[in-house]
């Protein structure tokens, strides 16, 4: 090879050198981002997700009916013209015992 053609292959062999040394740490951490920005996007949609249904919740926690239905749920209450009954669970079955000894007597 002359000398004519080895110094321009030399400055392109430099150029795509230095390209590649400047260029893959920046292009893995841009790489790197795009899978870090996708994975932080699903959590923050699953959060916005989670609010809505807070809100809602909180909604319906403000209406009376809500409220009443808690309170007769969940603290037994009843309104003033209403009595309320607490209804037991019947007692367990009698054991009934063999009649025989020491118990036949």
């Amino acid at each position: 090879m002359s000398p004519r053609l080895l110094v321009p292959l030399g400055v392109v062999v430099v150029v795509v050198g230095i390209t590649l040394a400047f260029g893959i740490d920046p292009f893995s951490d841009w790489l790197d981002q795009r899978s870090d920005t996708t994975s932080l996007e699903r959590q923050v949609n699953a959060v916005e997700e989670r609010n809505k249904e807070y809100e809602l919740l909180i909604d319906a926690l403000n209406t009376d009916e809500e409220i009443e239905r808690r309170a007769r749920e969940e603290y037994n209450l009843v309104r003033p013209e209403e009595e309320a009954y607490a209804v037991l669970p019947p007692p367990p079955a009698a054991h009934r015992i063999q009649g025989v000894w020491p118990f036949n007597n």
